[in-house]
């Protein structure tokens, strides 16, 4: 092990809030890093997320949720051009098919005028229609919320690690923090394998994000699991959905939504439990069909035939804090600020956060100078499936890879495999792929491509083919020859 590395700010975690945190540090003269327990960054609580950046009516009024969902949304357009990610403004749709449900509408919408949620009105059953023709025609009322939209979660994420490396933010995949030293004006973050100096640590990390508080001797939150089952249907249902739907919300939970994407398919999800375990992410047959009848409700046309996927996720939790965010430098332990559970909505909170972040790493010491050098954009790695013939033609033509299409469904070509693996903060793993790319997204969920991409990584990371992981750590694809063949000449 060499000379230890030293710095202003660790970022624990490598989620969709540690990443915007570390996008935001990027501009600044300081010398950060971020640390992700995971093979790969957003592959946790990040991936397992429906990607809504919720208008901000549901938090309760006055909580520390309730004003930087608000903001964290109206910043995703602006930030969604800078960094090359897509972003629908699909806006949402909460239905109330009886009396009753008025009530709470009528509660949601003015909880949103008082948390200063632009454009929410309430719609009777024409105006649902004409938004979405999908919508179940049972339905007499719905809170609209117009600033509402969707991203692909990972694609975010990403987007937002890309950026930060490429102003200089380090990022150190498969580092596990499993000790905390404070000492004087610093820490020394262990990992597994490696130590590391900083004089200020965010604490990013997700259902996690308790256990590394402890470290430093802060017992002041528990942040546990909320387990919840998501499901992905096809694009070969036919038919594209022009809102996000949400039932009327139960007590700690938005319900079953369904959900279009940015690439086409409709997410449904999720269910919603709590759970002791922080790394159960196993599927149920009972989930699939209470997520399929919740679907049914709100858009009566979602058919189980067309279901290609069930995952699952897990949100941080902070229990015992009215529900709220967890975002504060500690008292006791100078230079450790807590960055924690971060449920629902924190995909369209998260570039607030990180500002917020920003401001208490000010008021407790950090100075903050900014890079005259700083780039906020980023490009995007060309969707050849998107392309037009004649762009397709000059593609191949500078580079022959765009002629070899490895996966069929999603039509992604070896170019674009190439150019995720390579980018900065790249992919390492199958699954790493997938998300940078969409190779193995689509209706055969991998059946066809896999082994193309699995030969893939394996030569551009010179790596053998049996150390080719499919996510995390043991998750080895192939495990050997089947046949050892002798070649005589």
């Amino acid at each position: 092990m060499g000379k230890m590395q030293e710095f202003d700010v660790i970022v624990i975690g490598g989620g969709i809030v540690g990443t915007a945190i570390a996008r935001e540090l990027s501009r600044f003269k300081l010398r950060t890093a971020l640390l992700e327990a995971n093979v790969d960054i957003g592959a946790a609580s990040t991936k397992g997320n429906g990607g809504v950046t919720h208008s901000g009516y549901d938090p309760k009024q006055g909580t520390l949720k309730s004003k930087i969902n608000v903001k964290g949304t109206l910043m995703i357009p602006k930030l969604s051009k800078e960094l090359g990610f897509k972003f629908i403004n699909s806006g949402t749709m909460t239905l109330g098919f009886e009396d009753s449900d008025l009530s709470v509408l009528q509660k949601l919408y003015k909880n949103g005028l008082a948390n200063g949620v632009p454009g929410i009105k309430l719609i009777g059953r024409d105006e649902i229609l004409k938004i979405d023709k999908k919508a179940n025609p049972k339905a007499t009322m719905a809170l609209h919320a117009p600033t509402a939209g969707v991203v692909d979660p990972f694609e975010f994420a990403i987007a937002l690690a890309e950026n930060a490396s490429e102003n200089g933010v380090e990022f150190f995949r498969s580092q596990k923090v499993i000790g905390i030293e404070k000492e004087k004006n610093h820490f020394v973050v262990k990992t597994q394998n490696n130590s590391y100096k900083t004089n200020y640590i965010v604490n990013a990390a997700g259902v996690y994000g308790s256990e590394v508080a402890n470290m430093v001797g802060i017992y002041d939150y528990e942040v546990k699991p909320r387990y919840g089952e998501i499901l992905v249907i096809d694009k070969a249902i036919g038919f594209q959905l022009s809102s996000v739907f949400f039932p009327v919300p139960g007590n700690h939970t938005k319900g079953v939504a369904v959900i279009p994407t940015p690439d086409g398919n409709i997410i449904v999800g999720s269910t919603a439990r709590m759970t002791e375990d922080k790394e159960d992410v196993s599927v149920t047959r009972e989930g699939i069909s209470e997520l399929l009848k919740g679907a049914k409700l709100l858009v009566p046309d979602i058919d189980e035939r067309y279901l290609i996927r069930e995952f699952a996720g897990l949100r941080p939790v902070a229990i015992n804090n009215n529900d709220d965010f967890v975002i504060a430098a500690s008292k006791e332990v100078k230079g450790f600020i807590n960055a924690i559970g971060i449920q629902s909505p924190g995909v369209g909170a998260a570039p607030a956060i990180a500002e917020y972040v920003m401001d208490i790493l000010s008021n407790e010491g950090l100075e903050l100078k900014e890079k005259e050098d700083f780039n906020p954009y980023r490009t995007a790695i060309v969707d050849f499936s998107e392309a037009n013939d004649q762009e397709k033609s000059k593609l191949i033509k500078e580079n022959l890879m765009y002629g070899n299409v490895i996966c069929r469904c999603e039509c992604v070509t070896e170019a674009e495999i190439v150019q995720a693996i390579h980018r900065p903060v790249g992919a390492t793993t199958v699954d790493g792929v997938k998300r940078r790319v969409r190779a193995g997204m689509g209706r055969c969920q991998g059946g066809f491509c896999q082994p193309k991409v699995v030969s893939i990584l394996a030569r551009e990371l010179r790596i053998p083919l049996e150390a080719v992981l499919l996510e995390n750590k043991n998750s080895n694809i192939v495990i050997g020859k089947l046949k050892h063949q002798e070649v005589k000449g």
